[in-house]
């Protein structure tokens, strides 16, 4: 299949001489998808203002043989949380409120906590709120299962009497404070976000192509379908839902990057480009890597702002590199398998010819007898998750007692006072260390008897379903709706593992269990009081 929807622009001849062939590098680099029997990506470049790339490749509509162009419209996923951010930051520059507004103010529905959420808590993600996608699937009704609403969001959120930290203490991403958000643009604006941002962002800049999914059954002309490769060929994999805020916007390539370059030239203010590109700090005053709506990053020693998204079958990718002209490549795919941001960086690996020498990391082979006493189960203090580290524990050592693993993480134990480690602290890139407390030398196997006692009725308020627990043969399973029933995998006394959640049971004095409890990456303690 021949890529379609081609612009390059002529570039000086001294520049030209130091660019790669950009259509020969963007061809390379979506190879898998120059097709006409598969899904695909559009892909934008441009650099000192100059848009000097937009193409297309593979499948916009695999019924009707639509081709993916430049113009071919893309859900853009969490992406567009910075125009959801930037709606916010205007209305602060209008004087219609601050940052440092309590959230109630706005959304009094919102119930109190130990201490109030302003506006600033939820761009970074600080909050603490737990992930609205993570409670109703916890409640049976995973995204992509039935059809979601704006309402039916906001209702869960404000169903929560706790949070997963103390408002500041953490960075925990989070779609719910990005939802309560939009409500508080449309409730001080008094315009729904469509027209707001239609308005104050997307028409003064030329974005002609963008505009908020907020009724999932409206035609949408040039809309790229979304799809998932299974076993037995392409399907569909659209997202069926009316939430704004933290995703659901359609846009193109071609619209990205004259958004990237407004920001690049402070189109839009040169106060709203610095608030909304500003790193975040804790309350213990650690800077965290998200600004507002937007990852302030480094890529290979890089200065990078950018932003990822991932809705049912898209996946998608805006970058802007500063120091480096500016730098500006946009990914839009309609693929689950469409890998934008490792697409995103191909292309950087070769457009930008500077990139500082990588720092040699620091390690040593570690001594597999020095790691075999650290073998065993650990728990995570936060979601309560298990983790196994085995004997052969594949780490190289570094300085100070620290290990450094394949994945990019740093792990370090601490021996308690016997022969046995008590603690194990991971580093994670570029986000905070997770203290884990060793728990049991190998997964809990209980009897049929042990396991008979966490049976029974657990219902909840905050979402809204009531669980049953039952044995299954020699299985614990769960089950919070007809239809939908899971097993529970032992891992230490009284916790199992659930589909990638963590589900542990807690008991009073007498040892009766009285009280369930789920845990995932962005819902770290939902708890669940056993029926009496």
């Amino acid at each position: 299949m021949k890529p379609s929807a081609l612009l390059l622009i002529a570039l000086p001849a001294g520049l030209a001489a130091q660019q790669p062939d950009l259509a020969a590098t963007a061809d390379s680099v979506f190879a898998r998808w120059n097709s006409t029997h598969t899904p695909g990506c559009a892909v934008g470049v441009a650099r000192g203002g100059k848009v000097l790339l937009t193409r297309g490749y593979g499948m916009a509509d695999l019924e009707t043989g639509e081709p993916i162009t430049a113009e071919t419209v893309f859900e853009s996923g969490s992406v567009a949380k910075q125009f959801t951010a930037t709606a916010v930051i205007m209305l602060a520059l209008d004087g219609k409120l601050t940052l440092d507004d309590d959230a109630r103010k706005y959304v009094p529905e919102l119930p109190r906590y130990d201490r109030p959420i302003t506006i600033r808590h939820l761009l970074p993600h600080t909050s603490g709120l737990r992930e609205w996608s993570s409670l109703v699937a916890a409640a049976g009704w995973a995204r992509g299962t039935r059809v979601h609403t704006q309402a039916e969001l906001l209702d869960v959120v404000f169903r929560q009497r706790a949070l997963n930290y103390p408002v500041g203490e953490y960075y925990s991403y989070t779609n719910s404070g990005y939802a309560l958000a939009a409500a508080i643009v449309e409730r001080v604006s008094g315009q729904s976000l469509q027209q707001f941002t239609q308005e104050r962002i997307f028409g003064p800049l030329g974005m002609s192509h963008t505009h908020w999914r907020d009724d999932y059954t409206e035609v949408v002309p040039g809309r790229a379908q979304a799809y998932t490769d299974e076993d037995d060929g392409w399907y569909l994999a659209v997202p069926f839902e009316n939430v704004v805020g933290p995703g659901g916007l359609l846009t193109t390539v071609g619209d990205w990057l004259t958004w990237n370059e407004a920001l690049a030239t402070g189109r839009p203010g040169g106060a709203l480009v610095d608030s909304l590109t500003r790193r975040m700090r804790l309350n213990s005053g650690r800077e965290i890597e998200y600004a507002r709506g937007l990852f302030v990053l480094s890529y290979r020693g890089v200065p990078e702002i950018s932003h990822s998204g991932s809705t049912a079958g898209y996946s998608t990718y805006l970058a802007r590199f500063p120091d480096r002209d500016n730098l500006s490549i946009a990914v839009l795919c309609n693929s689950t398998g469409g890998a934008a941001g490792s697409y995103t960086h191909q292309l950087a690996d070769r457009l930008i010819a500077d990139f500082p020498p990588a720092p040699p990391l620091d390690t040593t082979r570690a001594d597999p007898a020095r790691l075999a006493p650290f073998a065993g189960i650990y728990r995570n203090t936060r979601t309560h998750a298990a983790l196994e580290v085995n004997r052969g524990l594949a780490v190289r050592a570094l300085p100070g007692d620290w290990y450094w693993l394949p994945n990019g993480t740093r792990w370090h134990f601490s021996a308690a006072a016997g022969a046995q480690p008590a603690e194990l602290r991971i580093a994670q890139p570029a986000v905070d260390t997770v203290l884990y407390r060793r728990v049991a030398d190998q997964y809990w196997q209980p009897t049929r008897a042990e396991l008979s006692a966490f049976e029974g009725s657990y219902p909840s308020d905050e979402i809204g379903v009531t669980y049953q627990v039952k044995l299954a043969g020699d299985s614990l399973t769960l089950s919070p709706r007809a239809g939908a029933l899971r097993i529970l995998r032992p891992t230490y006394p009284d916790g199992f593992a659930m589909t990638g959640s963590a589900v542990w049971f807690t008991r009073d004095r007498g040892g009766r269990v009285t009280a369930m409890h789920l845990s995932e990456s962005r819902m770290w303690d939902l708890v669940v009081p056993r029926a009496r």
